[in-house]
């Protein structure tokens, strides 16, 4: 009977020990990322939407301090949460009751769930509300619930993921890190020691990047329509110098402060050839906005050019990541750029090639750069000279 009784018990543990590992690998796949517009939130267990009662359960941090414009209030005296936007438009959520009104007097079913220190809203009830939608789609990492309203920008669900791909990657391992912890496994008999449990460090922020873009205008009208998605001196774009009389309205722009224009010309034939295209470059440029550039791209050109350019008073330009035989997808194009800067200090020089393929890529690689710490910087000599 003993031995019945331990084989049993022998049996039962590993009954255990195999639904313990079908609920971690059940955990695993059931991992939520949540956007607001273009805004990846942070991945954790703490505010990790769940589904209950058939509705799609948020936590009060993605819902307030962001262009959704709600602000979130909770009393716990009176166990009541209120989302609010502007003066008169909110609703208050009765945690005892489990209803909601509105200040209009629209009421509605809607029990909020509690979950450690942290409010949870049903979402159906808060999009209906404020006029909101949201999507949920299946990703590699699990799910990714992505809530909209009007400001948001043009980017469909699949060109979010596509822009965020590294940014999610880079979030869910930090995820997995933080969930991984050593198993204490007693060996032998007797008391079982007492163990403090490790201290998980907190994760760093990811490293501030800058990317100087470099876009060859080709079309004047498409290059201003790029310098309208940008803000003032985020890009440089470049000019050949036989292109310059067409670009007047451009060029203004530019030497008004929106941008930086730099001159792209042929070394391949030495110093000499190289200044007499920049040399009139400058004059196209001076006739056309009263502004010159020290700026320039020498393509083809060795050390030597480089350094006689240099030493002639201009500033030639180095690219860390060339893209003018063709761009990649923004995921592997935004992994590229973050891995270059994260290799160079955090900084790198990126020509993305003309204005035509930029425009293709421009709005989900800019998502993709807020989600991953970086952000366009202004390209000056200063910065040339530095490098």
């Amino acid at each position: 009977m003993r031995r019945c009784g331990q084989a049993l018990c022998l049996m039962l543990a590993a009954l255990l020990l195999c639904s313990l590992a079908s609920v971690r690998t059940a955990a695993a796949e059931s991992v939520y990322f949540v956007a607001v517009n273009e805004k990846l939130y942070p991945l954790s267990d703490d505010t990790m939407p769940f589904w209950s009662g058939g509705s799609l359960y948020v936590p009060s941090t993605v819902l307030e301090g962001n262009d959704l414009g709600i602000h979130y209030i909770r009393n716990r005296e009176t166990q009541l949460a209120s989302l609010y936007k502007g003066s008169r438009y909110g609703i208050v959520f009765d945690l005892t009751t489990g209803n909601a009104e509105s200040r209009d007097g629209q009421t509605f079913s809607a029990p909020l769930i509690i979950r450690g220190n942290v409010l949870f809203f049903p979402l159906d009830v808060v999009c209906r509300f404020f006029s909101l939608s949201y999507s949920s789609n299946r990703i590699s990492y699990g799910y990714l619930i992505r809530i909209r309203d009007d400001s948001a920008g043009h980017l469909t669900d699949a060109q979010f993921i596509d822009a965020a791909g590294s940014a999610m990657a880079s979030r869910y391992a930090q995820y997995e890190r933080a969930r991984t912890t050593p198993e204490d496994t007693p060996q032998g008999g007797g008391t079982e020691p007492s163990v403090t449990p490790p201290v998980t460090p907190p994760q760093p922020e990811a490293q501030e990047r800058t990317v100087y873009l470099l876009v060859e205008s080709t079309a004047p009208d498409r290059s201003e329509q790029l310098l309208g998605s940008l803000s003032a001196g985020q890009a440089v774009f470049l000019f050949r110098p036989d292109r310059l009389d067409a670009a007047g309205g451009l060029l203004r722009r530019l030497a008004a402060g929106e941008g930086s224009a730099a001159l792209r010309v042929d070394a391949s034939a030495g110093a000499q050839e190289a200044l007499a295209q920049i040399e009139a470059g400058n004059r196209a440029l001076w006739a056309a906005a009263n502004a010159k550039t020290r700026l320039v791209l020498l393509d083809g050109g060795n050390e030597e050019t480089a350094r006689a350019v240099a030493e002639a008073g201009y500033c030639p330009l180095r690219v860390d990541l060339d893209f003018g035989e063709g761009l990649p997808s923004v995921t592997r194009l935004t992994s590229r750029i973050f891995a270059a800067a994260d290799a160079n200090r955090g900084s790198c020089c990126v020509l993305l090639g003309t204005d035509e393929a930029a425009a293709g890529v421009l709005e989900a690689m800019l998502t993709s750069f807020r989600a991953g710490n970086c952000a366009p910087g202004r390209l000056n000599e200063a910065i040339i000279a530095a490098a």
